[in-house]
């Protein structure tokens, strides 16, 4: 690894060639492949190995992936997870997947961690490397007025004196019980922890952790599927990898933390420690220097060996770190200076609330993902990647799928990597991170359509360069002053929230920026003819946004030399300190260059005047358009425009004035090509386009006449009527009755009216599972779990389910779901039942009994008995099927008969599934009005088929 790194600087000026596809860079070769992306274009799930993994468990679900028009996969471990991590029959399977991926034309991704965050390898790395761990990670703080007898439990001593601070800890003879004011520091290590298989997480500071991680994970896979490396296997994803602090009154720290913050500042931190907790002496400036270390050893110790491995084995280094902390440098100091060293930069957006005010959202955070396509335009990074929508739950649609992709797309991501694909449902799994990729959606047979929407789009916006002219430069550095572990000071979160509100504003008003780091600015930054350049990009204009408080000297130099050959500065915050430090004079020689101009905020002429582009006008009466967002990007013979409309109520009309000759739309959704209807006005192009809830456009403006293209028809509008048979509601499976509370004996205990998933952890507890059910929270190291497997007779328990059935009701055909039914005897009513041959309901390990020759009016009682304890014995929910109608009662449900299905409140019949009667739209347009909490999507799978044999499929979520 030392060879690698002493190449590493060689390497990061280079063009990456591990990016397998080159960049299109003109209209014809656009054109080419649009209509049928190639799979690297395609979408790529994680694929959760979270069960005993099989063969035939791969093939059944990779044909899946193929038939639903995935690119690739990306085989995640994570908690449940029975097939032993990194041993033989791991490799095994793992090579059996890269077999079949190369045979369907599927992309198998190494994720490099045992669940997350990377680092730890399952517990492989602390296990062979105690030294990752044992040195200690944090020093704690213990602050008293009277120094404690015994002081060799301390690693440093402060006393507070008149000029500062000394250190006491190593002066001979200091007596015991002296008065004063004392810091004592002792070392302080992350706590050891199931989720990190027993062990503890790792210091990625300390010196050959990461080598040690890259060895223990890559090794196995070089040696089995290393002929596959930049093929088959096209790269690595690491997840949160992070340098956080654990625990109250600690602070960060490595062993020759102390050794690299004196080379870099040429001062001793030791005394000035107080500062990091409290606001004594310089603690701007030792707060700054403190941070700024912390981030070059994170870059340093863990980024660079893992670029310079993937440089050498000819793979993309992918994964995201903890953006969602930001202005918070506890995670990591700087996203963007991380991101620097992949080669397909990732961040991660999950869940479906969208809030465009916080810095620490997901879906709405526009700085977020702001950051990745910045650090990709300016590194020459073509393709980009969000690991998305988990914890999106069940009932997330198509609709919101399309919708959360779009604004991503339209900010930067060119790479969607679904957020999860289960293997199974069994047990703790199903509550995940839910939904899941996977057969067990009622959507999933009809995912292909969008997937290849997106494929469409990945590789349009992945195609020619995304140029900006305008630089703002992110205040994390400023932010750093304010922070400590503990309670930061107020004024770092209002420099998140400033922030936040002005780079949102701009993207309203469909601005076009960048935004810089400083950490790239210094490695990066340059200044070319009244032009500050990072990387490949140059800016004509840069931003000193509110809450920029702090500039670093690196960044200070390069802003004074560019204003001072006329390079145009906006500040709207005043620059107080450079590294820290106040610094007047400096920053009186900036702004006192012409070109330097000072704001109060962000009004709607200061955009009009410097933010909005020439060559892409938007011409609606607002400027700020809430909802709308866009990307363009420069080829060799034109523009592509991408725009997106967030909202799920509102259609948003677009008037768009665009340089060139002529308009062409790209239908994503067909991959066909039309000539647009715009008028010509001198050099530009003027056009129309109104994008419904949820909808999105994607355009090429032509520099010249692009022939053999059909004239674009506009579709019908919201609200046609179409011609329709007859509409009838009915079942298309059965209704369900959820039973997720249980009585449970064990022993000569009897605890009663449990939900399920406390009553899993109670058994596990009672037989010696600390944490409870070990499949979920608990990573397995090695075998360990499994091993654990050897109850005896008798050590079993009973878990009795009670649903009530209204008199008069007609039971025949009740069915009852319960998981692992192999592991139980099963009974209704004191009658045994055993599972029906074959029958598998919603997962294919729920086995289906049928119960109604044995149910009765009144209430009735399901148990599942083990009769000895065993390590797969998750007590669960059960799951009541038939063609019934629900009532609500004081407590729970009863089950009744169903009056005949009609149109109306579906509560009222309790559905799960409808159908309607429309076989006949219009391209696009037409539309079925159900409730918000319907899943629906058109069984052909698209607007371009003309007649629908079913119509339209329509699910409520299920458990």
């Amino acid at each position: 690894m030392k060879c690698l790194l002493a190449i590493v600087v060689l390497l990061y000026g280079v063009p990456v060639a591990a990016q397998r596809n080159a960049a299109v860079t003109a209209f014809p070769e656009l054109a080419k492949g649009f209509g049928q992306p190639d799979h690297t274009y395609g979408s790529a799930p994680l694929w959760v190995w979270h069960t005993q993994v099989t063969e035939a468990i791969v093939d059944s679900m990779m044909l899946g992936f193929k038939d639903n028009a995935f690119g690739g996969v990306f085989i995640h471990p994570r908690p449940g997870l029975i097939t032993p991590y990194l041993s033989d029959e791991w490799y095994r399977l793992y090579r059996y997947s890269v077999a079949k991926g190369k045979e369907l034309g599927l992309d198998v991704w190494i994720y490099d961690e045992n669940s997350y965050p990377s680092g730890f390898a399952g517990g492989h790395v602390p296990a062979t490397m105690p030294e990752s761990y044992n040195q200690g990670q944090m020093l704690n703080l213990t602050k008293t007025d009277r120094l404690p007898e015994d002081t060799t439990p301390y690693f440093i001593i402060l006393q507070k004196t008149d000029t500062g601070y000394a250190v006491v800890s190593s002066v001979a003879g200091q007596p015991a019980d002296s008065m004063g004011t004392f810091y004592l520091f002792k070392k302080a290590y992350y706590g050891k922890s199931p989720w990190y298989a027993g062990f503890s997480y790792v210091d990625l500071l300390a010196r050959g952790v990461t080598e040690k991680f890259i060895e223990v994970t890559m090794a196995g896979y070089e040696k089995h599927i290393g002929a596959e490396f930049g093929r088959t296997v096209p790269g690595v994803f690491t997840d949160e990898p992070n340098i956080e602090v654990q625990g109250r009154d600690n602070i960060r720290w490595t062993p020759d933390l102390f050794a690299t913050f004196h080379e870099r500042w040429g001062y001793d931190l030791v005394p000035h420690l107080p500062s990091l907790y409290e606001e004594v002496g310089e603690w701007r400036r030792v707060r700054h220097n403190y941070y700024q270390v912390l981030l070059q050893l994170f870059i340093d110790r863990w980024a660079k060996p893992w670029y310079a491995y993937t440089e050498e084995k000819g793979l993309e280094w992918t994964g995201h770190y903890w953006e969602h902390g930001w202005p918070n440098p506890n995670h990591g100091g700087d996203n963007m200076a991380m991101y620097a060293w992949h080669q397909r930069p990732a961040i991660d957006m999950l869940f479906n609330q969208f809030d465009e005010e916080s810095p620490n959202a997901q879906f709405g955070n526009i700085r977020a993902v702001k950051e990745l396509s910045s650090v990709a335009n300016q590194l020459g990074r073509h393709r980009t990647l969000s690991e998305t929508y988990g914890g999106g739950g069940w009932e997330l649609t198509m609709t919101d799928m399309k919708r959360l992709g779009d604004w991503q797309y339209a900010l930067g991501v060119n790479t969607l990597n679904q957020h999860m694909a289960h293997m199974t449902l069994l047990g703790a799994r199903k509550y995940d991170y839910p939904q899941s990729f996977s057969y067990h959606n009622p959507w999933w047979p009809h995912y292909a359509s969008q997937n290849q929407y997106f494929a469409r789009l990945s590789l349009a916006l992945s195609a020619g360069k995304q140029v900006n002219q305008i630089l703002v430069i992110e205040p994390t550095t400023s932010a750093w002053m304010y922070s400590t572990f503990q309670s930061a000071n107020p004024r770092r979160d209002a420099i998140g929230k400033e922030f936040q509100a002005f780079v949102t504003t701009l993207e309203r008003a469909q601005s076009e920026y960048d935004l810089g780091s400083e950490n790239i600015i210094k490695d990066h930054g340059s200044v070319r003819d009244a032009r500050i350049a990072v990387g490949s990009r140059e800016y004509s204009t840069v931003v000193i946004p509110p809450g920029m408080e702090n500039i670093d000297r690196p960044t200070f130099d390069l802003l004074l030399q560019y204003a001072r050959q006329g390079g145009r500065v906006l500040l709207f915050e005043e620059i107080t300190y450079i590294d820290g430090t106040p610094a007047e004079a400096d920053i009186q020689r900036l702004q006192k260059n012409r070109n330097v101009k000072v704001f109060n905020g962000l009004d709607e002429q200061t955009i009009r005047d410097y933010f909005l582009p020439e060559d892409v006008v938007f011409e609606n009466d607002a400027i700020v358009q809430p909802h709308l967002y866009h990307q363009t990007r420069t080829l060799q013979d034109g523009r592509l425009l991408f725009l997106a409309n967030s909202s799920l109520e509102e259609d948003r009309p677009v008037a768009i004035s665009a340089t060139g000759k002529q308009v062409l739309y790209l239908d994503t959704e067909t991959g066909d090509i039309f000539h647009f209807p715009s008028t010509a006005s001198g050099p530009s192009q003027s056009f129309l386009h109104m994008l419904p809830p949820a909808g999105s456009a994607l355009f090429f403006i032509a520099e010249g006449r692009q022939r053999g293209y059909p004239a674009w028809e506009a579709p019908a509008r919201s609200g046609a009527v179409v011609k329709a048979s007859e509409s009838r509601v009915e079942r298309l499976r059965p209704n369900v009755l959820t039973v997720d509370f249980c009585d449970v004996a064990i022993g000569d205990t009897v605890l009663k009216d449990l939900h399920t998933y406390y009553a899993a952890d109670t058994v596990f507890k009672h037989h010696g599972f600390k944490e409870g059910n070990p499949w979920n929270t608990s990573v397995q190291y090695k075998d360990h779990t499994i091993q654990r497997d050897t109850f005896r007779q008798g050590t079993g328990f009973t878990a009795s389910y009670h649903f009530e059935i209204a008199g008069g009701t007609e039971t025949n055909g009740l069915q009852a779901v319960v998981e692992r039914a192999d592991l139980w005897q099963v009974s209704i009513n004191g009658q045994v039942v055993r599972p029906v041959p074959g029958a598998w309901w919603l997962d294919k390990d729920f086995a289906v009994f049928d119960i109604g020759a044995y149910c009765k009016p009144g209430n009735n009682t399901i148990q599942i008995r083990a009769d000895r304890m065993r390590v797969h014995a998750e007590i669960e929910p059960i799951y009541i099927l038939g063609d019934f109608a629900l009532q609500p009662r004081t407590k729970g449900w009863a089950i009744t008969t169903g009056n005949p299905l009609s149109l109306g409140s579906w509560s009222a019949h309790a559905l799960l599934r409808a159908r309607t009667g429309l076989h006949e739209n219009i391209r696009g347009q037409s539309r079925a009005t159900l409730p918000r909490e319907t899943t629906c999507v058109e069984r052909d799978g698209g607007h371009r088929e003309a007649e629908w044999e079913d119509g339209w499929a329509c699910a409520l979520p299920t458990p």
